[in-house]
């Protein structure tokens, strides 16, 4: 896996002034944000943004796979929280999701090819590279013949996310000179150490949207259609055994199954990644399928809650910086056994 950063990176050299001279001259503290694969339950990313943006939190630098990815490259192009949300409000129902589906017939690569997905992002992003945006991203997809993870940090950053979003069998493969990506939720679902290593950072917050094994196996992750009137019951448990038998993403045939052996390996990768970050954000969420995108205030909203209650502790984060630069300074003029005690305490 390529691990090293391809500079200059615009976005990082105002991250390094900033870092440098902040405001009134102290120094501000570097925090990393990545943000994890999941489906519509990345909306949640959206309200995240929207309170650390209110909070006046800052970042130096983004990861993102997947939908990680699609949220995190909006913002680090310079939509505002807020602008993420009117974003997500245009995908009200289910015929405006099925509107941005390029299927592909017959299914050999997949369900969809995903340039219709990839076309409706560029309206925001239009032809920029990593090195145009406002801040410093990265993003994360994986590479199907190397089997391992690769990151983007220079280029088209519209391709990049296409390829980091490419579910596997949902979407085709993403070709980009001359090889194949899919999902980057394949293969680092939450990129807390890729981050790490690339940028020097004095923290991390990790988003995690993805369910819990015991959320996965609520029933809410089988049903796609809602109970029905006693009138139509009939007709309803008809069309569900019909549904049941030609959808293949339905409960226990071979795209469910699939998904499920892909999310046991997932949450396995996950659960690494959690302990190397410094704050770990997780919104949960009643009612969560992957596809559920017109339920995006319940998304949103768990974002915010989730990220709200976690700003006790990330502003710790900010406050502990504060204190080592004052230490820092009093260590100048101080006797030599100041270092000791600090470090002994």
């Amino acid at each position: 896996m390529n691990i090293q950063l391809q500079l200059p990176f615009q976005g990082w050299r105002r991250a390094e002034e900033s870092s440098k001279h902040g405001s009134g001259g102290a120094k501000t503290p570097k925090i990393g944000l990545v943000l994890s694969s999941g489906g519509a339950r990345g909306l949640a990313h959206a309200g995240v943004i929207q309170v650390l943006e209110e909070e006046g939190i800052p970042i130096a630098a983004i990861a993102g796979c997947s939908m990680g990815a699609y949220v995190g490259s909006l913002w680090a192009s310079g939509l505002s929280g807020t602008q993420l949300e009117e974003r997500a409000r245009e995908i009200k129902d289910r015929p405006a999701l099925k509107a941005l589906m390029d299927y592909i017939i017959p299914p050999s690569e997949g369900l969809i090819r995903g340039e219709k997905l990839r076309k409706h992002l560029e309206r925001d992003l239009g032809d920029k590279t990593f090195a145009d945006l406002n801040k410093p991203l990265i993003v994360i997809a994986t590479d199907l013949d190397r089997l391992t993870p690769h990151v983007f940090d220079s280029g088209s950053v519209s391709h990049a996310v296409h390829a980091s979003s490419a579910i596997p069998a949902v979407c085709a493969p993403v070709r980009l000179n001359g090889r194949r990506y899919t999902d980057g939720g394949a293969s680092e679902p939450l990129p807390v150490t890729i981050l790490k290593k690339r940028f020097h950072l004095d923290a991390v917050i990790a988003v995690n949207v993805m369910p819990s094994p015991e959320e996965f196996e609520s029933k809410n992750e089988r049903g796609l259609l809602p109970d029905d009137k006693p009138a139509f019951q009939v007709f309803s448990r008809m069309f569900r055994t019909f549904w049941q038998k030609v959808n293949l993403l339905a409960y226990g045939n071979v795209l469910d199954t699939f998904r499920r052996a892909l999310m046991a390996a997932q949450l396995h990768l996950i659960a690494k990644e959690v302990a190397a970050a410094d704050v770990v954000i997780h919104p949960h969420f009643a009612i969560s399928t992957w596809h559920d995108f017109e339920n995006f205030g319940q998304y949103l909203q768990a974002g915010r809650e989730a990220a709200t209650a976690a700003l006790p502790a990330i502003r710790a984060l900010l406050q502990t910086e504060t204190n080592l630069n004052q230490e820092t300074i009093s260590h100048e003029i101080a006797p030599s056994h100041t270092r000791l005690e600090r470090h002994a305490a």
